[in-house]
C-alpha cells in the first residue's frame, strides 16, 4: 500500500495512487544490494568510504544545513558530513546484524528496536515533530490574510515545502513514552503534543492561534535496507483557517530516503508526492519530488539534474493529478505552476514565494511551566544532557523495562482498542480515550495508569 493510500483524505480513489509512491514499501533487493548485504555480514566493506561527488556550495545562506552536519552538493543535493555520527550509526547497525540478523536490512522498521543513546539527539520525537511547523506563523498567517482561494493554496504549498528541511537531523530522537507530552510556542502559536499510543507509536499534535488551527496525527516508520533507509509518516495533517468559510486543508507528505546508509556518501532526498486539498473551495495542489528532473529554466541549459528538484500544479480538475504528465502542465485546467528545489526555494507562476535566506521561520520554544508529563522531565533525556552517555543508557534501559511491564498490564487488563490513522469523518477535533502513563520524576520513578478523555472545547 502506498503512503498516500493510508491517509483518510487521499484525493485519489483507492488504486489510483502513483506507482512511484509504492517504492518505499516492500522494496525488493537488487542483486547488487544482496551482494552488499553478504559483505556487510562478513565485515568485508569499507564503512569509512565517504568520497565527495561534486563541488560543495559554501554559500552562507545554507548555514542552517551546516549546523546539522550537511553540505549542499551542487550535483547530489544534501550530503551528511558528520563522519563521527556516521561511524557510530554504522557500528550500531553492524552490532544489530550480528545480534538480530540480516532482517534489519530488508525493510524492517527500527522504530521499536532499542538502540544505544550514542546515536541519539537530545530531544524527544514530540519536540522534533513540533519543529515541522515553525514556518506556520509566516505562511499560515498569509493563508488567512489572502482573499483569493488560489492565493491561499499557493501559501499552503509554500508552507508545506519550506518545512521539509526543518526535521532532517540524522540523530535519532527519543521515542516518546505513552502519555508523554510537549508544550511550546512558535511566536503566538500555542503547541500541544502527546504520545497517544505505545504500539504502534502514534502522536497527536494541536497548534492553535487566533487565525488558524493545525491538528495532526503521526505514526513514523524507519525501514532499513543494505545501503539506504526510508522514513515515512502516516496519519493526517489538517489546517483550518478561522475565516468566515472555515477553509480547511488536508495535506499528504512525501517520504524521505537516505542513501549511503552503510558506505559511500550519505545523501538525503525526498520522494513521492505532496498532495494538498482545499475541501472548502474544491481546489487541489500536487507536487512531485522526483530525482533526475530539472526545473524549466535548467531544462533549457546543459546542466545535470539534481534530486532535490520538484514540480507541481494547482487545479480544480482532479483528473490532472493522476499522472502528472507533461500534458497536464499545458492544460487549460491548470491554475498555477509550481517548481523549485526543497533545499532552497519555492517558485509559483514565476514568483518566488520562499527562499531559505529570505523568509525566516519562527522559533519553537518550550513553555516555562509544562505538565509533569513533559518530555523535558525524562530521566534518560535529562541524563544525556547533564551527564554521560553511559548513565543516560542506564536510565533509558530502566524506562524501557517499565514500559514493557506496563504494556503487559494493559494487554492483560485494559480494554481492547484500535488506533485508527484515518481522518475523523465529522471534520472536527474528536474525543479519544486511551491509557495514560506518567513520566518518571527527578526523584523517583512513579507509574500510574489513569483514564484520560480528550474532548473538543
Amino acid at each position: 500500500v502506498s503512503t498516500q493510500s493510508t491517509w483518510g483524505f487521499s484525493m485519489l480513489k483507492k488504486g489510483e495512487e502513483d506507482k512511484e509512491d509504492d517504492t518505499s514499501e516492500n522494496k525488493e533487493l537488487t542483486s547488487e544490494e544482496k551482494e552488499m548485504l553478504k559483505k556487510l555480514e562478513k565485515g568485508e566493506l569499507d564503512l569509512a568510504d565517504t568520497k565527495k561527488t561534486g563541488p560543495i556550495n559554501k554559500d552562507p545562506k545554507y548555514a542552517s544545513y551546516t549546523e546539522m552536519g550537511y553540505e549542499v552538493d551542487l550535483k547530489k543535493g544534501l550530503i551528511y558530513r558528520d563522519n563521527e555520527m556516521i561511524s557510530r550509526q554504522r557500528k550500531v547497525i553492524l552490532f544489530l546484524l550480528k545480534s538480530i540478523g540480516s532482517n534489519i536490512m530488508r525493510g524492517k522498521s527500527l522504530m521499536n528496536v532499542s538502540l544505544p543513546v550514542t546515536i541519539f539527539d537530545k530531544a524527544s520525537l514530540l519536540e522534533r515533530s513540533a519543529s515541522d511547523y515553525i514556518y506556520a506563523p509566516v505562511f499560515a498567517e498569509k493563508m488567512f490574510e489572502a482573499e483569493d482561494p488560489v492565493e491561499k493554496m499557493k501559501y499552503a504549498v509554500t508552507l508545506t515545502i519550506a518545512s521539509l528541511h526543518m526535521n532532517i537531523s540524522q540523530k535519532k530522537p527519543f521515542n516518546p513514552i505513552l502519555g508523554e507530552t510537549y508544550q511550546g510556542t512558535i511566536g503566538n502559536l500555542n503547541v500541544y503534543c502527546e504520545q497517544t499510543s505505545h504500539h504502534p507509536p502514534i502522536s497527536h499534535l494541536l497548534l492553535d492561534c487566533d487565525h488558524y488551527t493545525i491538528d495532526a496525527k503521526h505514526q513514523f516508520t524507519l525501514s532499513t535496507y543494505p545501503n539506504s533507509a526510508v522514513m515515512k509518516c502516516v496519519g493526517y495533517r489538517r489546517i483550518v483557517l478561522k475565516d468566515a468559510a472555515r477553509t480547511t486543508y488536508l495535506i499528504d507528505f512525501p517520504w524521505a530516503e537516505c542513501t549511503g546508509f552503510m558506505f559511500g556518501n550519505r545523501v538525503l532526498s525526498y520522494k513521492g508526492n505532496i498532495r494538498i486539498r482545499d475541501k472548502t473551495n474544491k481546489i487541489y495542489a500536487q507536487v512531485r519530488l522526483q530525482a533526475g528532473e530539472k526545473s524549466f529554466a535548467e531544462g533549457m541549459r546543459k546542466t545535470e539534474a539534481r534530486n532535490d528538484f520538484f514540480k507541481g500544479l494547482i487545479t480544480k480538475n482532479k483528473a490532472l493529478l493522476k499522472d502528472m504528465s507533461r500534458k497536464a502542465f499545458y492544460s487549460k485546467d491548470m491554475l498555477s505552476y509550481i517548481e523549485g528545489n526543497w533545499i532552497d526555494y519555492v517558485m509559483i507562476d514565476g514568483d518566488k514565494f520562499w527562499e531559505i535566506d529570505k523568509q525566516l521561520p519562527g522559533t519553537l520554544a518550550r513553555i516555562q511551566d509544562p505538565l509533569p508529563s513533559d518530555s523535558k522531565f525524562r530521566m534518560d533525556l535529562q541524563t544525556l544532557i547533564t551527564s554521560t552517555e553511559e548513565e543516560a543508557q542506564k536510565q533509558k534501559e530502566i524506562m524501557e523495562e517499565i514500559q514493557r511491564k506496563d504494556r503487559k498490564l494493559r494487554e492483560q487488563f485494559g480494554p481492547k482498542k484500535q488506533n485508527s490513522l484515518m481522518l475523523p469523518k465529522n471534520n472536527s477535533l474528536h474525543a479519544v480515550s486511551y491509557t495514560h502513563l506518567t513520566l518518571p520524576t527527578k526523584a523517583q520513578v512513579q507509574i500510574s495508569v489513569v483514564a484520560v478523555s480528550l474532548k473538543k472545547k
